[in-house]
């Protein structure tokens, strides 16, 4: 099975996941839903993975750097500070956004988890050869898309969630969508990827 497969099953099953309970029981789907954006536990676990993935992939990057900077010829300068630096200073970020950027603070978290997933999955998108991986790559810009606008307008996107989410039928018809997505990339996953 190749990356871009895997890649498409995880996406697919994850939608499926988290829009068939909107279907199935949409009066409870709803409610949690509209809590969500200010939910505080949520927010500073999301934050939590987040700085955990980001921080591991900083620290890869700067013992990379730090290692390069050392291999040549030429001053080290500040790179073999730079490990050390995101050891500390991740865990510095987190404590500061929990502590005063505690606004939105899940629906940050989510938009922030989905641009690490995104990045991962165009990579891996970026080296198959079948030209259906467009629809992954596609699918995932939109992704980022949502992210972003999520991270600086969280506001806005309560509002949408709220509208969406206005009664039974257009919760099912919205999460239905989504279950169609999902169906989508799980059927490119096992049969063309």
């Amino acid at each position: 099975m190749s990356p871009l497969a895997i890649a498409a099953l995880a996406l697919g099953i994850f939608i499926i996941a988290t829009r068939l309970p909107g279907v199935l029981a949409p009066a409870r789907y709803r409610e949690g839903l509209l809590k969500f954006p200010r939910a505080a536990m949520p927010g500073r676990v999301l934050m939590a993975v987040v700085a955990v993935w980001a921080g591991w992939a900083l620290f890869g990057a700067a013992r990379a750097a730090a290692a390069e900077a050392a291999m040549s010829r030429g001053p080290a300068g500040l790179w073999p500070l730079a490990p050390p630096a995101v050891v500390i200073g991740i865990p510095v970020a987190y404590w500061l956004v929990i502590r005063y950027a505690d606004q939105f603070l899940a629906l940050r978290g989510v938009a922030a988890l989905m641009l690490l997933v995104g990045n991962v999955v165009v990579r891996v998108a970026d080296r198959s050869d079948s030209p259906w991986r467009l629809v992954v790559t596609v699918l995932v810009y939109l992704w980022v898309i949502a992210a972003i606008w999520m991270a600086i307008a969280p506001h806005h996107f309560r509002d949408l969630i709220q509208y969406s989410m206005d009664t039974d039928r257009r919760c099912r018809t919205v999460c239905g969508a989504g279950v169609a997505v999902g169906v989508v990339l799980i059927a490119l996953g096992l049969l063309v990827y």
